[in-house]
Order: structure tokens, then sequence, then C-alpha cells
């Protein structure tokens, strides 16, 4: 998609599409052509589009979603994210390296509600999978121990 943007971006400055005039997303600052391709329609805005380009609206109704859906402040978010030093609790990986922001996951208890802490994907699914069942969890140890020795 990037590509494209350009290409239309160089059109238009070339003055090849002189129909077309660019908007400045206010929050990630790039600039589109104004049309609902880039951004989602708004009629209480002045040219009836959004002030933010479609990829940031995404990106913010994702996480808007998530604060909500936990009852949990962008802070609270943050917090944890540093307390966590910006890895996953389980394997440990860095999340702005491998999966931040698309694939962290705010980890809960399905019972309780209560937020434990931020999860990559793989190790969000292994938690869903197994139900958050500990007795499954420790089968699963078990099992891969008992088949690491056969292999010796």
């Amino acid at each position: 998609m990037e590509d494209e943007n350009i290409k239309i971006l160089k059109d238009v400055s070339s003055g090849k599409d002189k129909r077309k005039k660019l908007k400045q997303c206010t929050k990630c600052k790039r600039t589109f052509p104004i049309t609902s391709k880039f951004f989602n329609r708004n009629r209480t805005k002045k040219d009836g589009l959004d002030f933010w380009c479609k990829e940031c609206k995404q990106k913010y109704d994702k996480f808007r979603y998530q604060y909500k859906r936990y009852n949990i402040t962008k802070e609270d978010y943050e917090k944890m994210m540093e307390g966590q030093n910006g890895k996953c609790l389980i394997c440990g990986r860095n999340f702005d390296k491998i999966y931040f922001p698309q694939n962290t996951h705010i980890d809960h208890d399905h019972r309780t509600g209560k937020v434990r802490g931020l999860l990559c994907n793989n190790c969000n699914v292994i938690l869903g999978n197994a139900f958050d069942n500990l007795l499954i969890l420790i089968k699963a140890i078990k099992y891969l121990e008992e088949n690491k020795k056969k292999k010796k």
C-alpha cells in the first residue's frame, strides 16, 4: 500500500491529476489524497472525512476497544509495558522487535476478568487453548519431558 500511496502522491504533486487534493492526517502527519480510500467518512467534518487516516483510526480503535474491554486506561497499559520492560511475561521476547503493537495481548483471568499482564500472540494462544487450566499445562510439560527422554 505504501508504494501505491507514493505513486499517487507523485502523480498529484507532478500535476498529472489536478482534481485530487491532499489532506494531512493529524495523527501520523502523513499526507494523502482526499478520498474515502485513505480517510473514513464523517459527516460532521467540513470535507466529510475524518481527521485521521484509516490506518491510524484502526490502530486507535483496536486499543480503545481493548482498554474499555479490560477496564484499564492507556496509562495502565503503558505502566504494564514499562513494568515488563517491553517483554512478554511468558517467553520474554521483546514486543517492539517482533510483535508490538499488533500482536500484544492483554492477558486476563476469564473467570474474574482481572488483568494479569501483557503477552505475545503465541503465549496468549497457549493459555487460551489450555483454557487457563494448570492441569492441562502440567500434562503438556510432562509429555514434552517424556518424549525428550525417549529421543536420547
